[in-house]
C-alpha cells in the first residue's frame, strides 16, 4: 500500500468517526427524549416511575423478581412504591438506593435472595440493566464501572445503552401497559387452571437439591449489605431485609448461615421462607418460588402488619 492509499485511508476513516460520532449522540438525544416520557413496563418505563417519586414515598421496596410479584405496596401505606425487577439480584437495587438524594424518613424493604448470596461467581451483572442510563446518571456510570461491567465502547458511542431496549420503550410509549398514576410498583401473577396442573406437576417430579457443608458470603454481595447499613444509617432510611416465602424448603442449613451473617452485621432481617409451611394451597402459587396474587395478598398483608409500628414512627 502506497502513501496516497494510506492517506485516503485515514481520511476515510477519519471521516467515518466524525460522522458515527455526531449521528451516535443525535440517535441519542432522540431517544431520550423518546425514553423519557416512558413510566410504564420494566424496559425504561418503571426505573422512570421510581426516579420520578422515590424521595417522596414512605417504603420502598427492592429486589428481585420475588419482590416485585410478592409486595403490594397497597398492604403497607399510601406512600409506597415497589422497585422490584425481574431478574436483578444486589448491584441493581443497592445502585438504585444509593440514588436517594434527601434525608427524609423512609423504610426500606430490601429482598435478599438467599441462594445467590453463597453464589461464589456473582459479579454484580445485573446492574447491566442500568446501562441506559449509562451517560446520563453519574453515579449509575460510578457503579457500572466499579464493577467493570461496562461496556468501554459506552464510552464514546452513547446509544449502545439502548441495545435490546427499543422495543420495550416504544411499545410503551404508544401504547402503555398500564396508567402510571395508580400503579404502585406491584405486579401480581395471576393463574389458571392450567398453570396449577403445571405446578403439580414440577413437584411431584422435583429432585431435593443436597445442602452444602458451609457457606461463604459471596464477597461483593458482603460490601454491599455493609453499604445499604452506612447509606441508610446516614440518610435516615430504616431498612428491613428479608428473603421471601418458598413453596418447600428442605435444606435449612443455609438459612441458619444467613441469619448469622445478618445477626453479626447488627441488620434486621426477617426469613419468610417458611412463611406458608402450614398452608400448602396450589392457588398460592404461580411456581415453587413465586406467589401467585392470591398468596402475595395474604404475605403483603403480613409485612404491613410488621411495618405498622415502625410507619407509626415516621409521622
Amino acid at each position: 500500500m502506497n502513501r496516497e492509499h494510506i492517506k485516503y485511508l485515514l481520511k476515510f476513516i477519519s471521516i467515518f468517526l466524525v460522522v458515527s460520532l455526531i449521528a451516535d449522540k443525535l440517535i441519542f438525544l432522540t431517544l431520550n427524549t423518546f425514553s423519557d416520557q416512558v413510566y410504564s413496563g420494566q424496559s425504561i418505563g418503571k426505573l422512570n416511575h421510581y426516579l420520578k417519586t422515590k424521595d417522596s414515598v414512605d417504603v420502598l421496596i427492592y429486589g428481585s423478581s420475588r419482590a416485585n410479584h410478592h409486595i403490594d405496596p397497597k398492604y403497607l401505606s399510601n406512600s409506597a412504591f415497589n422497585m422490584g425487577i425481574d431478574g436483578c439480584k444486589m448491584a441493581y437495587p443497592t445502585t438504585l438506593l444509593k440514588l436517594l438524594n434527601t434525608d427524609k424518613k423512609q423504610i426500606i424493604l430490601f429482598h435478599i435472595g438467599i441462594d445467590y448470596a453463597f453464589d461464589e461467581n456473582y459479579l454484580g451483572e445485573d446492574i447491566k440493566t442500568l446501562n441506559i442510563k449509562y451517560n446520563r446518571n453519574d453515579d449509575i456510570k460510578k457503579e457500572i464501572d466499579r464493577l467493570n461491567q461496562n461496556n468501554p465502547l459506552q464510552e464514546i458511542y452513547w446509544s449502545i445503552g439502548y441495545n435490546g431496549m427499543l422495543p420495550g420503550i416504544f411499545k410503551n410509549y404508544f401504547h402503555p401497559n398500564y396508567d402510571y398514576k395508580t400503579y404502585n410498583g406491584f405486579d401480581g401473577l395471576k393463574i389458571n387452571k392450567k398453570q396449577q396442573s403445571a405446578f403439580k406437576h414440577e413437584l411431584d417430579n422435583s429432585i431435593p437439591k443436597p445442602c452444602d457443608d458451609s457457606y461463604i458470603l459471596n464477597p461483593l454481595y458482603d460490601n454491599y449489605l455493609q453499604e445499604i447499613k452506612s447509606f441508610c444509617d446516614s440518610h435516615n432510611k430504616t431498612v428491613i431485609f428479608f428473603t421471601a416465602p418458598t413453596y418447600s424448603d428442605e435444606c435449612k442449613t443455609d438459612n441458619q448461615a444467613m441469619q448469622k451473617i445478618m445477626d453479626n452485621m447488627s441488620l434486621t432481617y426477617y426469613d419468610f421462607t417458611d412463611f406458608f409451611s402450614s398452608d400448602s394451597r396450589l392457588e398460592l402459587w404461580k411456581d415453587s418460588t413465586h406467589l401467585s396474587d392470591t398468596g402475595a395478598a395474604i404475605f403483603s398483608a403480613e409485612i404491613g402488619s410488621l411495618l405498622e409500628p415502625v410507619l407509626k414512627q415516621l409521622n
